[in-house]
């Protein structure tokens, strides 16, 4: 474990040569540098911690250095005349700053009136190759795996953005409060690199106002290492089942008045699957300069790579029989799906990123940050249904300014966020998985603007109200410039001849436009005033993507590439959602609770089908999404064996209740999110020797795949595992076995609004015949080695 932070006099200045050590061991002392800054390493617990100086009052003053924490938390001290106070702040409490610390971003959350958390990541003691490994426990986000523990999993908060096949929009990610996603809203999940990820920040709803966000499903937020916080050198190795290795380099540190950090991460495996491999490059650096206590700024760059098959759904049968395989097209009356050995799907993609943040103290009240981004984006995407090949080439860029000003009673912020971007998106004809003959090119042109404001009064320690807006512009323009758009070509895998289809030309403009409103409050109970009490009623708005907007049909035969190309007028989906809560975090136990129901109109669902080959989103009238988000964690035993030894355990239940309220669906499930779904684990650990814990993952019930509900993915429960050896010598090392029992389970499936069947002669071919089902990973197990230097 680490301490880390500052010693200052009573007016701000750093103090150089202050000696500190912990009580007892006086040998193993340090000396502050020319920052002042100091860095000590120490076990968890509890500890006496000495300051000394000889122009000051010596000081010994006790903390608690918890493991969960990752010994990551700053701290500033105050040496004054006649008398010395130690408390932990963010850096921001004293100066301004772009890298706020864990702690500092903890305290931002309890500001907010709704269902937020915050997770830590711990790459030294567990797999963390996708965005599940992260926030598996997180109360409110489901995660399906999609293409085996692979790189596009689906991510589901509050039902928003589920039912895209794959998921590609309803969230807005962020990389250090700096927007991810596309100009158009969508995004490559697989992008995100947890493993390089000091924290993970979750935003649910309209709880995300402040970065810009509307959606119903909010914002995630992945927070960077800077080398103000971590420094030094950090190795990690490991690997694992189906040819799964990876390979991690962290670095940072500071001087003077600079800090930088570098990690550059690689994984490849083979999967467990047929047609299952994948790769995967991520180099993130970033370079921070303070010029004053009163300006902070901040550059980051970040690269990444990927390239994944898509092995594609089975047949239930298939699934149970062996869920390594995978489905070789259509062999009637026996089964009906997308031929993966024929099409080889895939998806290849790299983005470079580069932005900077630059904080401003304008005065003792008042704080200005400005953000700017600039991205490249290089996607193919061979999918496997429709059969044909996407490339999307474009850039995006953005600007953000906010301001926030400080009031005796309260705190006022407003700002505005703006993010052009362009697309130029060719669709060619699948030939055994290589881009044959181009059938359209689309110049596509997506602009964004936001404005809001939010003003959070106190009108005591216990009892906060907030008040938020936004105002939102959204375009959507997509320019159809095939040559020819009259002779689209269309290819036949059954004759194995080209021909040709007539289309007019598909160009589209639309504009969306949104007021946003937020009140929320939030009443601090118990004595100590740290049990928290929050409430909000909030607008929500999405308007879709060009994935939504533009899109192609195959018509009556799967077996050819598509011959209708369309463009498709769609209303912005909107929702009004009220929800309750309290949260709790102590030293031995805590809570995360939302309650919350969100009224939504003209909700956006992609549909499938086989049988047409059709990928299309339709606008449904009105929809219900409730739910319960339920997390906690306890420490009911300590000392057991060892003095600072303990027994952990968490848990995590998301309730979701989303149907249709009107239409031809009313009363159905809306398909796509597991009705209940559950994590759990519990842990042994003796800090700096062992830990050993054991988890469990549920979906306890049948959930429909098709909006009329009648085809269901079932029930499944696994277990894994998880021991090894933390901070042991500068060493961590684990083994992690997921799926112990091999339960052979579907973990997502194709999501359809209704299944229809071929008009063939075959009565004994139902739809259990026709492939929905993506298998989860069978039994894996993984193995990791970390050095700290």
């Amino acid at each position: 474990m680490r301490i880390e932070g500052y010693v200052t006099d009573n007016k701000g200045n750093v103090i150089e040569g202050v000696s500190l050590f912990l009580k007892g061991s006086p040998s193993e002392g340090i000396i502050t540098d020319s920052n002042g800054f100091f860095s000590l390493l120490c076990k968890e617990g509890i500890h006496i911690l000495v300051f000394s100086h000889s122009a000051y009052r010596q000081l010994e003053k006790e903390i608690d250095v918890r493991a969960n924490e990752l010994g990551k938390r700053m701290y500033k001290i105050t040496l004054v005349e006649k008398s010395v106070l130690l408390e932990e702040v963010a850096i921001t409490g004293w100066t301004i700053s772009t890298a706020p610390s864990i702690e500092a971003i903890k305290r931002q959350h309890k500001l907010i009136a709704g269902g937020t958390s915050v997770s830590v990541m711990t790459p030294e003691v567990q797999r963390l190759e996708t965005i599940k490994d992260a926030l598996k426990y997180e109360p409110g986000v489901v995660i399906q795996e999609f293409f085996g523990a692979n790189d596009q999993p689906r991510l589901s908060i509050r039902g928003s953005g589920i039912q895209s096949n794959p998921q590609r929009r309803g969230v807005y990610l962020l990389q250090d409060g700096i927007p991810v996603n596309f100009a158009d809203g969508s995004f490559i999940i697989g992008v995100m690199d947890p493993a390089i990820s000091e924290t993970v920040e979750v935003f649910k709803g309209a709880n995300a106002l402040r970065y810009g966000a509307a959606t119903l499903g909010g914002a995630v937020n992945f927070n960077s290492h800077s080398g103000r916080y971590s420094r030094g050198i950090q190795l990690k190795t490991e690997g694992g089942s189906f040819g799964y290795g990876q390979g991690n380099v962290m670095m940072g540190d500071h001087w003077n008045k600079s800090d930088a950090f570098l990690s550059v991460s690689g994984s490849r495996q083979d999967g467990f699957r047929q047609h299952n491999r994948n790769k995967k490059l991520n180099i993130a650096g970033n370079y921070g300069y303070r010029f004053s206590g009163s300006i902070d700024s901040r550059l980051y760059v970040n690269y990444s790579y990927i390239i994944f098959d898509v092995p594609g759904p089975l047949t239930m049968a298939m699934l149970k029989e062996d869920p390594r395989q995978i489905n070789r097209g259509i062999e009637l009356p026996y089964y009906m799906g997308p031929n993966i050995e024929r099409d080889r799907p895939e998806r290849e993609a790299e983005v470079l990123r580069i932005a900077n943040r630059t904080a401003f103290r304008l005065s003792s009240q008042t704080d200005l940050t400005v953000s700017a981004y600039y991205q490249l984006i290089n996607d193919r995407f061979v999918f496997p249904i429709v059969l044909s090949t996407q490339r999307s080439t474009g850039n995006d860029a953005g600007i953000s300014i906010q301001a926030v000003h400080r009031l005796e009673k309260g705190t006022f912020r407003a700002g505005f966020l703006e993010s052009p971007g362009d697309i130029d998106r060719r669709g060619h004809i699948n030939l055994n998985g290589m881009d044959s003959y181009m059938f359209s090119k689309d110049k596509l042109n997506a602009v964004n603007l936001s404005f809001y404001s939010e003003y959070h009064h106190r009108f005591s320690d216990r009892l906060h109200v907030i008040g938020n807006i936004q105002a939102v512009n959204n375009e959507r323009n997509s320019e159809d410039v095939f040559p020819d758009p009259e002779l689209r070509p269309w290819y036949s895998h059954f004759s194995h001849k080209y021909r040709y289809f007539h289309s007019f030309s598909q160009s589209l403009n639309q504009q969306y436009r949104a007021i946003n409103p937020r009140v929320g409050a939030i009443y601090n109970a118990g004595s100590n005033k740290d049990f928290q009490i929050f409430g909000n009623v909030s607008a929500s708005y999405e308007p879709p993507t060009f994935d939504e907007l533009v899109g192609t049909k195959v018509t009556e035969n799967i077996n050819t590439s598509p011959k209708e190309f369309f463009a498709i007028k769609l209303d912005k989906q909107s929702a009004t959602t009220a929800e309750i809560g309290t949260r709790y975090e102590g030293a031995l136990f805590g809570w995360n609770i939302s309650l919350y129901r969100s009224w939504i109109k003209d909700e956006l669902l992609e549909i499938k089908d086989f049988v047409l080959g059709v990928k299309e989103t339709k606008n449904y009238p009105n929809t219900i999404h409730q739910g319960i988000e339920f997390g906690a964690m306890a420490i009911p035993f300590q000392g057991l064996l060892k003095t600072n030894d303990k027994i952990s355990v968490k848990a995590m239940y998301t309730y979701s209740d989303f149907y249709f309220s009107s239409g031809d669906y009313k009363g159905k499930k809306l398909a796509g999110v597991p009705a209940h779904y559950l994590t759990a684990s519990i842990e042994y650990n003796n800090p700096g020797k062992l830990f050993f814990s054991l988890n469990a993952e549920s979906q306890p019930t049948k959930s429909p795949i098709d909006h009329s509900n009648t085809v269901y993915q079932p029930a499944f429960t696994i277990f894994g595992m998880r021991a090894g050896v933390e901070g042991w010598r500068n060493f961590s090392f684990y083994v992690e076995c997921k799926n112990m029992l091999n339960k052979y389970y579907a973990s997502s499936y194709v999501i359809s609004d209704q299944i229809l069947l071929p008009a063939i002669p075959f009565p004994e071919f139902t739809v259990d015949n026709v492939a929905f089902f993506m298998p989860g990973q069978t039994r894996a197990l993984y193995a990791g080695l970390t050095y700290k230097f």
